[in-house]
């Protein structure tokens, strides 16, 4: 395989996500459901090659520019991960989304009483909880991102971003979680289970995916603005988020 000519740049294929940590690039494979680290002197050679591509603000180190890198790039656009074709012609690109640094936890404290659960409430959290599970076992992350994100696009409406119509629907999946699975080292599946119960309550928050390095690390967590709803924000803010739907 060839690498495309110099005029013609390099860019991370529309199923790539990618962030930088420490100097470090994630990429993250949406696709295969999988992580590729690359190191920070070659993470800085590849910025000049490929658009999009994350990069220090601060130039100031010493790795060489002429970085030998061929091979490298060769071996990433075989691997499908870099692309020089149009998005157009490859696979369907998610939105780019940001999200707010995390600067506060949902506060529960005083939701558990407001509201009973209902039979509506409690087929709609064992449904939401059976579609995660059967997401992360049969479909790509890729295929994951684009259901929640259409999903998000359809119901999208002038309530949809109500920190208090949050509130109350997690504190009704909290009521319910324990009886049927526990957050703890699942938290893609508590994240997408939250997020699907929430827009059956008209909220729709964030769903993310982070990173970080030394050692690394990757977790899910839901959000909304600065708030984090089903984690502690001092934890999540361990992590760069690599992707947000």
């Amino acid at each position: 395989m060839h690498i495309a000519p110099s005029h013609h740049r390099l860019r991370l294929a529309s199923h790539v996500r990618a962030c930088e940590s420490d100097g470090q690039v994630i990429l993250l494979d949406l696709r295969h459901n999988r992580y590729l680290g690359v190191g920070a002197s070659t993470a800085k050679a590849l910025a000049e090659h490929v658009e999009g591509w994350p990069a220090r603000s601060d130039r100031t180190d010493s790795s060489p520019r002429s970085a030998p890198i061929g091979d490298l790039t060769q071996r990433l656009v075989s691997q499908g991960l870099l692309t020089d074709t149009p998005f157009c012609t490859t696979f369907y690109r998610l939105p780019d989304t940001t999200v707010e640094e995390a600067t506060a936890s949902l506060d529960l404290e005083d939701a558990s009483t407001d509201r009973t659960i209902g039979a509506r409430q409690l087929a709609h959290f064992l449904k939401s909880a059976a579609v995660a599970a059967w997401w992360m076992r049969c479909r790509s992350l890729h295929s994951i991102a684009t259901a929640v994100a259409t999903r998000r696009e359809r119901l999208k409406g002038p309530s949809s971003d109500s920190l208090e119509a949050m509130r109350r629907g997690t504190a009704a999946y909290e009521k319910l979680r324990p009886f049927v699975f526990t957050a703890q080292e699942r938290c893609l599946h508590d994240s997408l289970a939250l997020v699907g119960f929430l827009a059956t309550e008209g909220a729709l928050p964030r769903w993310v995916i982070g990173v970080k390095t030394c050692p690394f690390g990757a977790h899910s967590w839901v959000q909304s603005g600065e708030t984090v709803l089903n984690d502690q924000h001092e934890y999540v803010r361990r992590f760069r988020p690599i992707l947000v739907v």
